[in-house]
């Protein structure tokens, strides 16, 4: 939809207040708000101040997270169903969620901040992390000028994403490709992310040894390798360029990994805690070959400088 039609379509829905409230004295912000997401905060302000709501009242940034979870799943169950009205609804909670935990946080005696300065926060990063798109208008010469080759223009999702990375660890200082993976989220999605970060590494060849802990493990990898290719190919139809369909390959792995917690289960083994403990055995060897490769870099280092 063009702008002028999105701008149309805003004046043909003008908010108004829900019939039989019109008259209430505290929506007063409400209806003086500017915006739709200023109407969002002034109604959570009200909600959380003294003489709103009680249960709203008395939460917490920790208390509220249980909710964040929640409608985060849900707003993921309507986009994955194709159910475009609920995803109206759940991706509206989902905002109400980051909207009161900003509140909350507004409300903090001794680092206070609201959800403006998040905004702000988060322009400016999205404008520095895409170096790329807001280069200075001058000349492609000038914006590439000062920055690294992988930095320069990249030409592919694989690419931007890789800059992302490269980007975001330089600014938090990142010692480790791993550091600042949260531990809170499920062991699953923590180890897709464990995967995803040392991938994106120049010295990812090297970090991935930290999977290899022995020859039995290698070869129970190549077994479970052989039997997601069998399964893959097993009623195929739309097929790729290996003759293997994408939709087929997925079906193949959640049918592996719904089998290895059925067998979890069998042997009374908890498949959540044992993959938690497997990645802090993968993350201190990462760690190690991080430090054996910093030390080898420093030592080619000092040799080229004594060379000279």
């Amino acid at each position: 939809m063009s702008e002028a039609g999105i701008d149309a379509r805003r004046r043909d829905t003008q908010y108004h207040l829900p019939e039989g409230f019109e008259h209430c004295s505290k929506l007063k912000p409400v209806k003086e708000a500017a915006t739709a997401l200023d109407r969002v905060k002034a109604v959570v302000d009200v909600l959380y101040s003294p003489g709103g709501c009680p249960w709203d009242g008395k939460q917490t940034n920790e208390s509220l997270l249980k909710n964040l979870l929640e409608e985060t799943y849900e707003y993921i169950d309507a986009v994955e169903t194709h159910d475009r009205d609920n995803m109206r609804e759940e991706l509206g909670d989902v905002l109400l969620q980051s909207v009161f935990q900003a509140r909350v946080c507004e409300s903090d005696a001794e680092d206070p901040f609201d959800i403006d300065e998040v905004a702000d926060r988060l322009v400016n990063k999205l404008i520095t992390r895409h170096p790329h798109v807001f280069a200075a208008d001058d000349s492609a010469d000038t914006a590439n000028a000062g920055r690294t080759d992988r930095e320069k223009s990249p030409e592919s999702p694989e690419a931007v994403l890789a800059l992302w990375e490269k980007m975001k660890q330089r600014e938090k200082h990142r010692k480790s490709v791993l550091e600042g993976i949260s531990r809170a989220q499920g062991a699953l999605p923590r180890a897709a992310k464990v995967v995803s970060r040392i991938s994106k590494s120049p010295d990812a060849a090297a970090l991935f040894k930290a999977f290899d802990e022995s020859d039995r493990l290698g070869a129970q990898m190549d077994d479970n390798r052989q039997t997601i290719a069998e399964r893959s190919t097993f009623g195929t139809s739309s097929t790729d360029s290996d003759g293997v369909s994408e939709i087929s390959k997925a079906d193949a792995y959640a049918d592996e990994i719904l089998d290895i917690v059925r067998r979890a289960r069998i042997d009374s083994i908890d498949i959540e805690s044992a993959l938690r403990n497997r990645l802090r055995d993968v993350e201190s060897r990462v760690a190690a070959i991080e430090s054996e490769t910093t030390h080898a870099h420093d030592g080619n280092a000092s040799l080229s400088r004594d060379s000279r």
